[in-house]
């Protein structure tokens, strides 16, 4: 019999058997105790947020969220996901007790929408999905880099082009040796970039505070950032302004395919190759740590995606957004 709770894990072993779940769930997609212990503190804001697991038993089957979308603008709208074992995947009983079970804890907030998200090449959830009234809002192409043996010599004075222009590409890591107003600079850049990103719902800009403490990702890898930076753009420092950024993360669970966060360029300075250029420099790091391949997310719609596919990205199942008006 499927039954389901609450559950606010503290321990590590708690954590773990959440991560268990997930991992079996999307064994491409692995997560760690870490990353698990950090989203959930970076969730601690006056915004709902609790985590779930379904139960066979004692064991659990499936594990989620569901939460007010901290990260939009988007007032009335709730969002809920969840890792589902993949013998139990297939069983609609599944996300039926899922469903009713965030509605009725939802009832008093009395939402407008629900949103979730699943892989497109999970047939047995999106028929349900579509057969309960959800809608498909947005599609994120996912797609991945093999780099065992990248050949760089197609891209031949790519990062020079850039000199030209009189942009110089460093990392965070560099950066933040050299300019002490970093941290106020990055936020400010990563706005700019931000509000240009396509999203389901307009971004809602984190306060300062919240995102400083983005820096104790375990994810997080400031040599494996490329920053893009003018010097010759007003500043009241003399260091320049920064105009682009491509990040690599980190991730501990599967070190040796590496995750780009995202990639962007301020509005005056794009159409001047330098997100190429940032990407290749961030391939020649990964080559660097021992990495095999690089994994990215693209709106389907996103002009990066094509630059992404000149690199030599190759498009794996996507990600889709769903939607449904209460």
């Amino acid at each position: 019999m499927l039954t389901i709770r609450p559950i606010q894990p503290k321990t590590d072993a708690e954590y773990q058997a959440l991560v268990d779940v997930n991992n079996a769930a999307t064994p491409d997609e692995p997560t760690s105790v870490a990353t698990r212990r950090f989203n959930d503190q970076r969730a601690q804001t006056d915004k709902l947020f609790q985590r779930f697991v379904v139960e066979n038993g004692d064991r659990f089957v499936a594990e989620g969220v569901y939460c007010e979308p901290f990260w939009a603008n988007a007032p009335g709208k709730y969002f809920y996901g969840y890792s589902v074992l993949p013998e139990f995947e297939g069983r609609p009983a599944v996300h039926t007790l899922v469903y009713e079970y965030v509605l009725g804890n939802l009832a008093e907030q009395q939402p407008a929408r629900l949103s979730t998200g699943t892989r497109e090449d999970r047939s047995h959830r999106v028929a349900w999905l579509e057969a309960n009234g959800f809608v498909p809002k947005m599609r994120f192409a996912e797609s991945e880099l093999d780099i065992t043996n990248f050949d760089f010599s197609r891209f031949n004075g790519a990062q020079e082009r850039v000199a030209s222009e009189g942009v110089q590409l460093l990392t965070l890591a560099e950066l933040r040796e050299k300019d002490p107003r970093w941290l106020e600079k990055l936020y400010d850049m990563l706005w700019e970039i931000e509000q240009d990103v396509p999203q389901v719902d307009p971004p809602k800009r984190e306060p300062f505070e919240e995102f400083v403490k983005g820096f104790d990702d375990p994810g997080f890898w400031p040599e494996g950032w490329q920053m893009a930076l003018d010097p010759s753009a007003a500043s009241e420092d003399g260091v320049g302004a920064y105009v682009g950024v491509s990040m690599l993360g980190k991730n501990q669970a599967l070190p040796q395919r590496i995750q780009t966060w995202l990639t962007g360029v301020v509005r005056s300075h794009r159409r001047k190759g330098i997100a190429l250029a940032m990407k290749l420099r961030a391939v020649e790091f990964a080559i660097q740590q021992g990495g095999t391949a690089i994994r990215t997310e693209n709106e389907e719609n996103n002009p990066m995606l094509g630059i992404n596919k000149v690199l030599g990205f190759v498009e794996i199942p996507a990600g889709v957004n769903y939607e449904k008006e209460l």
